[in-house]
């Protein structure tokens, strides 16, 4: 008969009532339930029923509940899913820390241009007399140059982001992703030697720095597709992006105090210390991080069996990319331009706020790298608090994740666009230009914990390879927006020009949502599913019709 033993192993027996069967079997292999399968027949005995559900019960309270295990490096209070997201978390730290940490350290790599024959329209500094003793410059680059060295990186980012998720779909993102870690913090290390041989090394290691750490975000949907249930993914996967908020958070202030203070020689040191950590990360991520629960030996029955239940993934090794069926999916040319609009924001502020707090509101060196890590701050508080909060309304049913997404972006980008216009028109109100750009930049947050996790929506066995595409296109804007702030400020630093920068970003943000809204369907595609699934459906369905 069917008794309760350890996890949810479940003796076969059949009941025979009627003439309907009832079924409840175990899979010996993978410790699972395979069936349970009951027909809507008045004529079957009650107690039969009541007995049937009582056993059904039993089987989904085992699946639903996750009791701790113990153990050296046993994911006993700690689901093995948070864990790797944990990791995950600090690998996206590492990948932001080595994109950013030559945007501050070039500041004091490069000899200052004179400011002969421009027009500068700036405001008083909030502390008159303060003074910050000027870096000793080792190098004479000119702003073309050192904007063509920033933006090596970006030009290697957008190369091999869809092949990489596409990869890591068949082959796994375990390794694909730590990789995309460890090479870049090796290439972080060789970084100050590459400058002072020959400028043109230089550009050559942040051009494939570029290429390696591109695959990262690809990579991390296609773990996330094997790994966290739909009632989770408005909270995991955001959580574990947002290490790249905290990377910026982090990287900005540390190192601008690290080469005032001359540690490991000034400007070296944002290139060997954030490498070094990278490296060290690799190491964590070895023993911690699996392409999915199947592959992970530490993992507790249990979760392996929830997970299972609650994710609709498929090997696929031997299948092909539908790209058909992806070339003409509406939702994800919705998802491609607020993704793209999205990061034209985020590039613009990214790379010229600290331009516009230096030469426009009259911040020091170190005003400057503390303020412009708030705004990020600002985002990973409202990912981290809003991702349960979305998730919660998913399994309580209350909204449809269409809905849900489509709200998101409309408030999202409602508030983002309505600060950045406020930033314009602030003038030389220093404190409230500030808290506009940390409100505007914190309203991000619900893009990053809504429609930039669209791909899971809709195509979970492929959100690799959709990340791969709509990172490659979001990744266009890394150098465009910094093309067009100094198109617009050649020789025109004054608060009009900035003014014309923030409504142009205000504009673009608002196509996207709209784009969005108009394309956007949060349904499963048909395509994820396998054919034997489809077939499956197609059966039920004609049984219930």
């Amino acid at each position: 008969m069917c008794e309760r033993r350890s996890g949810i192993n479940l003796d076969t027996k059949t009941i025979h009532n009627n003439d309907k069967l009832f079924t409840l079997t175990k899979d010996d292999q993978h410790h699972e339930t395979i069936l349970i399968d009951t027909l809507n027949d008045t004529t079957v005995d009650v107690n039969s029923i009541n007995e049937t559900q009582s056993k059904i019960k039993l089987v989904l309270d085992d699946i639903r509940v996750e009791p701790p295990l113990t153990g050296i490096f046993r994911c006993s209070n700690i689901s093995a899913r948070y864990i790797i997201a944990t990791w995950a978390f600090f690998g996206f730290f590492c990948l932001y820390s080595l994109r950013v940490n030559l945007s501050v350290a070039i500041v004091a790599m490069a000899t200052p241009q004179s400011a002969l024959n421009e027009s500068i329209q700036s405001c008083l500094p909030l502390n008159k007399n303060s003074t910050t003793p000027s870096p000793k410059y080792e190098f004479d680059w000119s702003p073309t140059l050192q904007g063509f060295i920033l933006g090596a990186f970006f030009y290697g980012y957008i190369t091999m982001q869809i092949l990489a998720g596409n990869f890591a779909e068949k082959f796994g993102a375990k390794w694909i992703f730590g990789g995309c870690v460890l090479i870049a913090g090796l290439l972080t290390l060789l970084t100050p030697l590459a400058a002072r041989t020959h400028v043109g090394l230089l550009i050559a290691i942040r051009f494939i720095t570029g290429i390696v750490c591109g695959p990262g975000f690809p990579s991390a949907a296609a773990l996330w597709g094997n790994w966290i249930p739909q009632s989770e993914r408005s909270t995991i996967p955001p959580a574990a992006h947002s290490g790249a908020n905290v990377g910026i958070i982090v990287t900005a202030p540390l190192v601008s105090i690290m080469i005032a203070e001359h540690f490991l020689g000034g400007w070296p040191s944002a290139f060997y210390v954030f490498g070094v950590i990278s490296c060290l990360w690799f190491c964590g991520w070895c023993i911690f991080g699996f392409n999915s629960p199947d592959q992970h030996p530490r993992i507790s029955e249990k979760e392996r069996i929830f997970l299972k239940q609650h994710i609709k993934t498929h090997i696929r090794q031997n299948r092909k990319t539908p790209w058909k069926y992806i070339l003409r999916c509406l939702p994800l040319y919705g998802i491609i331009m607020m993704h793209v609009c999205h990061s034209y924001i985020y590039y613009t502020l990214l790379t010229s706020l600290p331009t516009y707090f230096a030469t426009i509101l009259n911040f020091n060196l170190h005003q400057n790298g503390l303020l412009s890590a708030l705004p990020y701050f600002a985002q990973f508080l409202v990912t981290i608090i809003m991702g349960p909060i979305v998730d919660r309304i998913r399994r309580r049913n209350i909204l449809s994740i269409t809905i849900l997404r489509k709200g998101q972006a409309i408030i999202g980008t409602l508030g983002t666009c309505s600060f950045l216009i406020g930033i314009a028109y602030m003038g030389c109100n220093q404190i409230g230009a500030v808290v506009c750009c940390i409100i505007a930049v914190g309203f991000l947050g619900l893009h990053t914990c809504g429609p930039l996790t669209s791909h899971l929506d809709i195509a979970s066995n492929y959100a690799g390879t959709l990340m791969g595409i709509t990172n490659s296109l979001a990744a266009i804007p890394g150098f465009i927006a910094p093309y067009v702030v100094g198109a617009i400020t050649n020789k025109n630093q004054t608060i009009e020009a900035w003014r014309l920068i923030f409504n142009i970003s205000a504009g673009i943000g608002v196509l996207g949502c709209v784009a969005y809204c108009i394309l956007f369907n949060g349904e499963e595609q048909p395509w994820n599913r396998t054919p034997e699934a489809r077939q499956r459906n197609e059966s039920i369905a004609s049984i219930d019709g």
